[in-house]
This record gives C-alpha cells, structure tokens and sequence, in this order.
C-alpha cells in the first residue's frame, strides 16, 4: 500500500504527516555526520512518499522547527550536521544510558549518565592534569555526579555552574564538607545545600582555573565538543575567559561513553569550546589543540542572557562602563 493510500491517521492513530516526519529525518540521519547535506527536492519526496506537497510541507516543518532541517528559498531543503549527529548518537546512547528522575531519556534537556562512568572518574583521577588540579570547574551533568564525589573527597574545590547560570556559580570546598555529607554535595539538589553562591567579584578573584572537567552529547576524536544544543558551555567557558580565569592552556577532558565518540571529522565555530582529553570507559584519547574561544561572543548571546544572567550582566557593564572611558 502506498503511504498516501492511507486515511488522516495510520491504523496505529498517529497522522498520516507524523510518519511522513520519520520518514523524512531517516532520510536525514542516513547522510555523512560532519556534512551539510541537501535533501531531494520536494517534488521527488512526494513522488517517493506518495503524499500530497500540503503533507510533505508540514512534515519538513516539524523538523525544520526541531533543527534538524533548514529551508532556503530558491535553494532547498538541508540537513543541520549537528543536529544529525546529536540525533544519531542519542539513538546509541539511549541503549546505554541512564534515565533523569525529571526528564527520563529527554537528552535534549540533561546529559545523561552510563554504564561504566566510574570507569571515567578512576582514569581522570590518575591524570597529572587532575593531580596537580586545587581548582577544578565540574559541569552539572549527570555523569559527573561521581566525579564531583571522588574531586571533594580529595580535597579539591570545585566550581559548577547552576542550571541554566540563572543562579551564577557555586564553590564547593572538599576539604570543608564532611566525608559523610559527600555524596549529597556531589547531587545537583544537594550541592547548593553545601556550597557558597559566589558573587561576580567573588568567583573573579577565585584566580586561574586548573581544569574543566564535562560531559557532552557527542565529541569528536579531534575534540570537538557538541553540547545538547543550547551552547551552555560555549556560553560558560567564554565568561570565564573573559574574566581571565580560563586560557588556551586551561586543560579540558570530556567524559563519554563510547557511543559518544565520533570518527568522522566534523565542522567547528570559532565560538566552539573543544577539548584536550576524552575519557570513556575503555579509553582515553589525547586530542591535537585545536583552539577555545577568547571570551565572549557577543553577536551570538542570546538576547534575553544579557537581561536575566546575573555575571553576564555585570560584564556587560564593565564592558560599556570602559567604552564610555576610552
């Protein structure tokens, strides 16, 4: 039976414009991960699916509106290549992964954690970048939880930034938090319990950062580093390096599962953090330095983080207050 056979919805109940979508973003996710590729053109789609153009339009604008497709006038239809490898290495992921108590296997809104993270934390924790490391900037993933246990027990201080930077950073102190008060400290709820909200001034005279330690969606053996799309870290890290606290020299390790490493080579921003080191479970690759942003991109700030993150604000200030000066 052809596919625009059917009637307004499939035996199954969903629209008939719903399994068009699959049908479409496989189409989407069978192309090369590092390439923006385009699809046929419309009239072929619909000669291939046997649907209607109305029924096709509304399909690629579901997925226009996910980001995984992008629609140019007079050009065609392409193929986000980040949003694609998002796409096919959460499909790995989720045979692995960890489910989040709010967000399940959302992983649009949470990196998640895997079998075989402790594996990771052992590995990093015998780096001489972790060894030589007193402060260490832990992201607030969820694979990390274990980390930032072992990094407090031995006495490290760690800096994470809160969700969203709505609430700026806080400071854990491993050798101040209580041995039994660790694994709580180490949770997204519970470090806050245990940790100091810095001011701006507060977290700028912490002095220079020893190490960044996060999770990631995907990552590239170059050291590419892909988030969940939001551009938190790039976000994060060019705030730090505006403050100084962060450099070209600054180590950055991501840790992943497996299934989060990408063979491909694939395109980079000059916005993009990128990492030194990958650690997954079973191994550890040392990436060639590729370089990290020199702060922050202001052209790329989304316009309402100016408004409503406290740190950005205040370096928004200080930026206009030394324009006014000059």
């Amino acid at each position: 039976m052809r596919l625009g056979s059917v009637g307004n919805r499939s035996s199954e109940g969903r629209t008939l414009y719903s399994r068009v979508a699959e049908q479409v973003e496989a189409l989407a996710l069978a192309g090369p991960l590092g390439e923006e590729t385009m699809l046929p053109s419309e009239w072929e789609l619909v000669e291939r699916l046997g649907v209607s153009r109305g029924t096709l339009r509304r399909a690629i604008g579901d997925l226009e509106q996910s980001g995984l497709l992008r629609r140019e006038a007079g050009r065609g239809t392409f193929v986000n290549p980040a949003a694609r490898l998002r796409r096919v290495v959460w499909g790995k992921l989720a045979q692995v992964a960890k489910p989040d108590s709010r967000f399940h296997f959302d992983f649009t809104s949470f990196i998640p954690d895997f079998e075989g993270s402790p594996k990771c934390v052992e590995a990093i924790c015998q780096m001489p970048e972790y060894r030589r490391a007193d402060t260490i900037v832990a992201m607030p993933d969820n694979n990390l939880e274990g980390f930032r246990c072992q990094a407090l027990a031995d006495g490290k201080t760690l800096l994470v930034f809160t969700y969203g930077m709505l609430r700026g950073v806080v400071a854990l102190d491993g050798v101040q938090i209580r041995p039994e008060d660790r694994t709580r400290a180490a949770t997204l709820d519970g470090m806050e319990h245990f940790a100091t909200k810095l001011s701006f001034s507060q977290l700028r005279s912490t002095g220079p950062i020893d190490l960044l330690v996060t999770g990631a969606a995907a990552v590239s053996r170059e050291g590419v580093h892909f988030g969940k799309g939001h551009g938190y870290l790039d976000l994060e890290w060019g705030l730090l390096s505006q403050m100084g606290l962060v450099n070209q020299e600054t180590p950055v390790i991501a840790a992943v599962h497996e299934c989060q490493v990408v063979d491909e080579q694939v395109p980079y921003a000059a916005h993009d953090v990128t990492v030194d080191i990958i650690v997954t479970p079973s191994e550890v690759v040392r990436c060639g330095p590729l370089p990290k942003p020199a702060g922050l991109v202001w052209d790329r700030m989304p316009r309402e983080f100016a408004a409503t993150r406290p740190y950005i604000k205040e370096v928004r200030r200080l930026r206009k207050q030394r324009r006014q000066v000059a």
